[in-house]
């Protein structure tokens, strides 16, 4: 009976199903409700857990994303900061040894106008030959465009002596360093009345003076560490008063007439960048220039003994 009911009113039936249960379930969906149903927490409970880990996946991937772009920008700024250190690393280093120069050049040009009773040109310093012990043995000079630079003119710098032109080429020249072997400077210590001359022994910024004492008064005041020794200005070489070296040990050697000691170089030979060669020098035997103050003369020998005498090679003769 319900099913000829049906049949006979379906369409009806069907057409008003249609038109309330779209209104009943905007109404149901539409009203406030304070607490879920049990479908729809059944519902949240079967497909949050998905909806999480979709999440989770969502977001890692942006992090992801954002690092790499984030560190890939890092690294390119890191880059273009670590050339623009370079860049100023090797101003600053430019900049410091420009000061260095000046500096270097601003003490050679007071030194020069100290000292006029000689005259000098300035040299830079090209080279040097090292030994197998890392020992300056000589240096090279830059003479290019330097007129009237002859072999054994004295080169000087405001420490002290340097060595004498051994050789002179198209362009430079070799210097000889005082510590050479073959090298000897006639010497000696202010106010202690000692007179002789320093030999090189070719060891490493290390040579030898032998003194002989001028007056027997003068023995009571022995030689001590760190006692200057200067150039007398007798070998017509060396202008008087400049510092070849320090006594570096006060204890002497005895060699005949003479005593022996160790001196310690006045300048160093591995950091030379600019030197002064000295081309004109009046010595005590010879007249002055006008307006050049002469050289001191030597201190007196013991009336007991003859003077020595410093041959133009700068060798002392022996007492006899």
């Amino acid at each position: 009976m319900i099913r000829d009911l049906f049949n006979r009113y379906r369409q009806s039936i069907l057409l008003t199903l249609a038109l309330v249960l779209p209104i009943a379930s905007m109404y149901w969906h539409g009203k406030t409700r304070t607490e879920s149903t049990f479908v729809e927490r059944a519902l949240l409970a079967i497909t949050s857990p998905f909806t999480q880990l979709n999440h989770d996946a969502i977001e890692a991937m942006r992090k992801s994303a954002s690092r790499y772009v984030f560190l890939t920008k890092v690294e390119e700024r890191a880059e273009v900061l670590e050339r623009e250190n370079r860049v100023l690393l090797g101003e600053a280093l430019k900049s410091r040894a420009i000061g260095e120069e000046l500096q270097r050049v601003k003490e050679l040009c007071e030194f020069k106008a100290e000292h006029r009773d000689f005259t000098t040109v300035p040299a830079r310093v090209l080279g040097r030959d090292v030994s197998q012990f890392f020992q300056v043995m000589r240096i090279k000079i830059d003479t290019d465009g330097l007129i009237g630079i002859k072999e054994g003119m004295a080169v000087i710098t405001d420490d002290g002596v340097v060595g004498r032109i051994d050789r002179v080429s198209q362009g430079f020249a070799d210097v000889m360093l005082v510590t050479d072997a073959r090298s000897q400077v006639h010497a000696t210590v202010p106010g202690k009345g000692v007179i002789g001359s320093v030999k090189g022994n070719g060891k490493r910024n290390e040579f030898t003076a032998q003194f002989v004492h001028l007056d027997k008064l003068d023995r009571g005041t022995p030689l001590a560490a760190g006692d200057a020794v200067l150039t007398t200005g007798h070998d017509r070489v060396f202008p008087a008063g400049l510092e070849i070296g320090h006594i570096a040990d006060a204890a002497p050697t005895q060699s005949g007439p003479y005593q022996e000691f160790v001196l310690a170089a006045a300048v160093s030979y591995a950091t030379l960048e600019e030197v002064l060669i000295v081309t004109g020098y009046h010595g005590p035997d010879t007249e002055a220039a006008p307006g050049v103050a002469p050289v001191a003369p030597a201190a007196p020998a013991d009336p007991g003994k003859p003077r020595r005498t410093v041959d133009p090679a700068n060798t002392p003769d022996s007492p006899p």
